[in-house]
């Protein structure tokens, strides 16, 4: 079984933005990298998230000028955070409970990636598909 760390050290590289950011840099960015959150970052401490979410909610449902914006704004401070340690269901857990898509991972205090519902859901459909198949052949074993 992959554990959260493995599935990071999968992942190609940490998209960050800068605070101070505009949301119209951000949002380009964001489509750029095929991404639907970023950790916003001050210097190398992680100080909020901008997210897809964010941009309708607080920025173009309040018909906020993309280009004047800042990211810094507009963007999620009340973070979810999971350890790099944590097993896979704690951290989906902890998803399904704040109704978020995204998760930030930490490791000794310092940002260590981003995880989406999608990954740890291909974690946990590896884990069903290998207790389907050890049930099988315990069952159907001559």
């Amino acid at each position: 079984m992959e554990t959260i760390k493995e599935l990071l050290q999968n992942k190609s590289e940490l998209i960050t933005v800068r605070s101070g950011t505009s949301v119209y840099n951000t949002v380009l960015y964001m489509a750029e990298k095929s991404v639907g959150l970023v950790p916003v970052m001050a210097e190398q401490k992680l100080v909020g998230v901008f997210s897809e979410r964010d941009l309708v909610k607080r920025v173009i449902a309040k018909n906020l000028d993309l280009m004047k914006t800042k990211v810094d704004e507009v963007m999620s401070t009340q973070l979810i955070i999971a350890d790099i340690n944590e097993g896979y269901e704690s951290v989906l857990t902890k998803m399904k409970e704040a109704k978020i898509r995204h998760i930030i991972v930490i490791e000794e205090k310092k940002l260590a990636g981003v995880l989406s519902i999608r990954d740890l859901l291909e974690i946990d459909i590896n884990v069903c598909k290998s207790t389907v198949e050890v049930l099988h052949n315990y069952i159907y074993a001559k």
